[in-house]
């Protein structure tokens, strides 16, 4: 009966360990924008797909993004595209700056397919907002504390020939406290922070981003509380 308990116990042990392993690598690839070290590479024409255990990473070659997923979702990375004075012609006809078409695909918030399917220029401005808005929010932290921690915001700018969300460490800096986009910021100065405000989205905002990929997005429903 002993031998049967602690059989049990470094059963439990093991399989706890190995939880713990699973988590901290999902937790480091998250964190750092990369590719799970406990994985099975798969390399495609157009990304590389790395199936770990209970999820699975696809790194989309043309944009060097990568997008977390669980293996109910068919992640479509962003092609090639071609463009003609600075715009991009979708199958609607429908012309997107290139800038802007970056801006939807940077981090998959709007996959190739539903570009294709924008059919007016309120509904491209539409996506732009949101994709914007929601880029904005990406966030790099510079220092942590027990309490919060201090960060800055980037913007959607020119980089060699193409367009990405930069950051600038002499940016204004900001203390966030929260998780799961249940955030709160405060202005960081002299080594203090100010006054803390929960971080919320315009009501449009709230409306339109069910139309785009963040649906999918864990606690991004706290923006619209």
């Amino acid at each position: 009966m002993k031998k049967i308990v602690k059989c049990l116990i470094f059963v439990f042990i093991l399989i706890l360990l190995i939880f713990s392993i699973v988590y901290l690598d999902y937790y480091s690839a998250r964190a750092n924008g990369n590719n799970p070290k406990i994985s099975i590479k798969e390399e495609n024409d157009n990304y590389i797909l790395y199936k770990a255990a209970f999820y699975k990473v696809y790194y989309c070659k043309t944009n060097k993004k990568y997008i977390f997923a669980d293996y109910k979702e068919n992640v479509v990375c962003p092609r090639n595209y071609n463009y003609n004075n600075g715009y991009y012609t979708n199958s609607e006809e429908i012309n997107i700056s290139k800038k802007d078409l970056q801006l939807l695909l940077s981090d998959g918030v709007y996959t190739s397919e539903m570009i294709e399917h924008l059919k007016t220029e309120s509904e491209v401005k539409n996506a732009v907002y949101v994709a914007n808005n929601f880029g904005l929010l990406k966030y790099k932290v510079l220092e942590e504390t027990e309490e919060y921690n201090v960060v800055i915001f980037p913007t959607f700018d020119k980089s060699n020939n193409n367009y990405e969300w930069l950051y600038n460490d002499d940016s204004e800096k900001y203390c966030l406290k929260g998780e799961n986009y249940n955030y709160y910021l405060a202005r960081y100065n002299d080594d203090k922070c100010g006054k803390y405000e929960k971080v919320k989205m315009e009501d449009n905002w709230c409306e339109l981003y069910s139309n785009s990929t963040l649906v999918y997005v864990k606690g991004i429903e706290n923006l619209c509380k």
